[in-house]
């Protein structure tokens, strides 16, 4: 008989607090979310960065200890999309953070 494991994959709603906890314990992990929080989160306030994929919001999260602010970061890429805090003048990051590997399951 064959076992085969259980795949588990979360999609966030929204990616607070998830994103937030993640910076505060030191991770440097994108969080997948649905297209519709990545629009909205694209559209409720003005952008400071913004490609092609990609974009940061203008309105910080947080101040840093120096000085700099804290920004929501969204990227898509193959239909997927993902959220993560990252300090303003670590914009260039983006393109340089590995994203989570998405199963797609057809059953």
């Amino acid at each position: 008989m064959l076992i085969w494991p259980m795949l588990t994959v979360q999609i966030y709603e929204w990616p607070h607090p998830q994103i937030d906890q993640d910076w505060n314990d030191g991770q440097m992990r994108w969080r997948e979310v649905t297209p519709l929080a990545y629009r909205t989160i694209k559209t409720v306030v003005g952008l400071r960065y913004e490609t092609k994929n990609a974009f940061m919001q203008n309105e910080p999260v947080d101040i840093l200890a120096d000085g700099d602010g804290l920004y929501v970061c969204c990227k898509a890429e193959s239909g997927s999309y993902f959220a993560r805090l990252l300090p303003g003048n670590d914009w260039w990051k983006c393109d340089y953070l590995p994203l989570p590997e998405v199963i797609n399951l057809h059953l």
